[in-house]
């Protein structure tokens, strides 16, 4: 059985600024879990990640007649889009980064033990509160490339920077947060 031609987003945001409802569909369906992945590892919390995710792209849509590709892909768009309202949330409400609740963490394989499930969340919630040092380019570099898998050259057209820029940024951000690990475990020594 042949696949069919899926066409690609350049051609679906063409239809999708004409108008065409398909094409707006096909756009969604095809990124709504990157962006909600994206957005729910920066707010750790499924509602709002979820009305984070909505808000992306009811402004995608708003906007899209103005869209222009510009070496960056639709998906780093859509991040873009996704990382301004992160930024808006976090100064209303007067905070930087993540939060995390124990039952947030409480994720665990059925047969962890209780001293391994309470060492992993341990460590998840260290690593996000380290993650909140970092700046926003760091912190979305090391998703995209270790959460959401991406490669490095995949991250740079996605960021809209040069492959060296995101290889840098990548090495500065991992160093920072080594730096915010080891500080943490030298002061609980």
């Amino acid at each position: 059985m042949a696949t069919p031609h899926l066409p690609e987003d350049a051609e679906l945001v063409r239809a999708a600024q004409q108008g065409d409802q398909q094409a707006i569909s096909t756009l969604y369906q095809r990124h709504v879990g990157q962006v909600y992945r994206y957005v729910y590892l920066r707010v750790s919390n499924t509602a709002l990640a979820e009305d984070l995710t909505s808000e992306v792209f009811i402004r995608a849509i708003e906007t899209l007649p103005k869209y222009e590709e510009r070496g960056v892909p639709f998906l780093g768009w859509l991040y873009h889009i996704a990382r301004g309202l992160i930024i808006d949330h976090y100064r209303r409400e007067k905070r930087r980064g993540p939060t995390t609740s124990f039952d947030q963490l409480t994720l665990h394989a059925a047969g962890d033990s209780t001293e391994e499930a309470v060492m992993a969340d341990i460590e998840k919630s260290t690593i996000l509160q380290a993650l909140e040092h970092l700046t926003e380019e760091q912190q979305q570099v090391l998703m995209l490339r270790f959460i959401q898998g991406h490669n490095l050259d995949e991250t740079a057209t996605l960021m809209g920077k040069q492959e060296g820029a995101i290889k840098a940024l990548q090495f500065r951000a991992l160093r920072r947060l080594a730096r915010f690990l080891n500080r943490d475990s030298d002061e609980s020594e």
